[in-house]
């Protein structure tokens, strides 16, 4: 008997690969964007035009979606997914979240289920946020948004230009998870001294 896969996230195909050779019964059926049109219907007009694309607006019947979840049972999901995930799902046993914020799945019918739901917490994204974090400390560091409204001001002010340097500097993490751990590492690469503050402190934090 086959396990059904349900991945309504997009996925690049070595990771669908991945999943379908860890075992000769795994059944991976891809739907991303299928069920736009039913996010589009029940979701924040903001939420809709913020992940959806714009020309996006679902794929199949209702008949054919209803089908696809009828025979899951593992469902992956990105964000925003269907509302009623659990109620269409009979054979549903887990979902996973690609993004990490499990408040995602405060919506829906999911949350406080019967069904394991997990997310991509401490593995989703954690380099390219960190990175864009440690921009954003360098940006008013070093005052970098000066230039632009001064070119437009069409006058120069240096004493305006005051920097700050980070080496040296102390840097506190609120939540040093996947994410915020890799903010660390960065820091402490530019010489900041890094503190790190978490929930549970049973296991040490790299780095």
């Amino acid at each position: 008997m086959s396990l059904e896969i349900l991945s309504l996230t997009n996925l690049p195909e070595d990771l669908q690969h991945q999943i379908q050779n860890l075992d000769k019964d795994i059944k991976l059926t891809m739907a991303h964007g299928w069920f736009d049109g039913e996010i589009r219907d029940t979701w924040p007009t903001f939420t809709v035009d913020r992940y959806l694309s714009p020309t996006s607006y679902g794929q199949a019947t209702k008949e054919e979606r209803d089908k696809l979840l009828s025979d899951a049972e593992v469902i992956l999901v990105g964000f925003p997914f269907p509302l009623d995930l659990r109620a269409r799902s009979p054979r549903l046993k887990w979902v996973h979240q690609r993004p990490a914020g499990a408040s995602n799945m405060l919506r829906g019918d999911l949350w406080k289920s019967d069904i394991v739901v997990t997310s991509s917490r401490g593995y989703a994204h954690n380099l390219p946020i960190a990175e864009y974090t440690i921009a954003t400390m360098l940006h008013f560091a070093k005052n970098l948004h000066l230039p632009e409204q001064e070119r437009k001001a069409k006058k120069l002010n240096a004493r305006e230009y005051n920097v700050t340097q980070l080496s040296g500097k102390t840097l506190c993490v609120l939540g040093a998870g996947g994410i915020g751990t890799e903010v660390g590492r960065l820091a402490s690469a530019l010489g900041m001294r890094v503190l790190g503050i978490r929930r549970n402190a049973s296991e040490p934090i790299a780095g």
